[in-house]
């Protein structure tokens, strides 16, 4: 089989990740193309490494052209399979393979029902294109079909996952990494795994955080991710004089060892469908406090395995991370918790093959 994904980048990022992983279940047993229509990010060179080609097309401004482009890279690669990822590369798909008898699967990996009007109804006019839509959150799923009126017999949801050899909670990571970063065991330590772009919301976490600090002297907070936000940051950071109490960690590959060295973790974001980065930090055990977007509120039971917040409510959050700083005894109770519900989590990797040799046989 020969499987095409498109994509709109190959930086770091819950959609770009999930493809990494993706490919590494499928390219052992099938022919894989990665076609990226932004220029080669940090992630090619890991997909080239787990047995992808990689073809960046160099997109820039709408990037209106990329449609040819695209359509020429399907032409000479002869696909069984193309799956698109992501609002650009879902719509320049849709319009590469139309009037062509093509097998294209699209996965959003975002909130459409947080994008503008004019993106939604694009959206709602071409589905008609797909030959599967999937869905990697219910809240999308839901979404999809009773409000986009996507088919339902063509619809599913393959929810989100992480690989537990990747994620698990390890207490030797957690001292080896304090130690390198020169955090004492007495630290309470949040981390906060995202792109810094305003959608995640850094700066508002940056302002609950800093509250909390009179009344929470040992508290650090940790940002792993790299984006147009981390100059403002570094600045508040600076002029706040929080940086003994904050650390911007920027991109990092070993997230594992980052989430271990914390003691719950934190997505403040505006909109989200349902991150990878939460699914990674629960698979470590730690107690989560997400805002009340996407499905996150239902990943997360309030009070069991974290705390689910209002999207923007500063308050609300320095409140929530001041409960978990003085109650170590929840802290353990929340980690159990997440540890033992996240155990017989599903791989989606395995039921995107299942899928795709479905589709080939005509029985999807």
């Amino acid at each position: 089989m020969k499987v095409l994904y498109v994509i709109t980048s190959t930086d770091v990022g819950g959609a770009e990740k999930s493809l990494v992983e993706l490919v590494k279940t499928i390219s052992p047993l099938h022919t894989v193309r990665v076609v990226s229509l932004k220029h080669a990010g940090p992630l090619a060179e890991e997909l080239k490494s787990v047995g992808a080609s990689v073809v960046s097309l160099e997109m820039t401004g709408a990037g209106l052209g990329c449609v040819s482009k695209l359509s020429t890279e399907i032409k000479a690669f002869q696909p069984d399979i193309v799956h698109a990822m992501l609002f650009r590369a879902i719509e320049f798909a849709r319009l590469a393979c139309a009037g062509r008898n093509i097998k294209l699967i699209t996965t959003p990996h975002f909130d459409l029902s947080q994008k503008p009007l004019w993106m939604r109804w694009l959206d709602r006019a071409l589905k008609s294109i797909d030959t599967v839509s999937t869905a990697e959150s219910l809240s999308t799923y839901n979404y999809l079909r009773d409000i986009q009126r996507y088919p339902p017999q063509k619809t599913l949801f393959v929810g989100n996952s992480v690989k537990k050899s990747l994620f698990f909670k390890d207490n030797s990571m957690r001292q080896s990494m304090r130690k390198k970063n020169d955090f004492a065991d007495e630290d309470v330590v949040f981390i906060s795994v995202a792109r810094l772009a305003a959608v995640k919301n850094p700066q508002g976490l940056l302002n609950a955080f800093s509250k909390i600090l009179p009344a929470c002297p040992r508290a650090k907070l940790i940002y792993v991710g790299d984006g147009q936000q981390y100059s403002v940051l570094e600045k508040q950071i600076q002029e706040r004089n929080l940086s003994t109490h904050v650390l911007l960690a920027g991109e990092q590959k070993n997230i594992n060892e980052w989430l271990n060295m914390a003691d719950a973790f934190v997505l403040f974001s505006k909109e989200e469908s349902l991150p990878l980065a939460l699914l990674e930090a629960q698979q470590v055990g730690l107690p989560c406090i997400v805002s009340k977007v996407g499905d996150m509120p239902k990943q997360i039971e309030h009070g069991k395995d974290g705390f689910v917040c209002k999207s923007g409510d500063e308050m609300l959050l320095s409140c929530l991370l001041t409960e978990l700083y003085g109650n170590s005894t929840l802290r353990e109770k929340m980690s159990s918790y997440s540890l033992q519900k996240n155990a017989t989590i599903i791989d989606s990797s395995q039921q995107y093959q299942q899928l795709y040799q479905q589709i080939i046989e005509n029985k999807a």
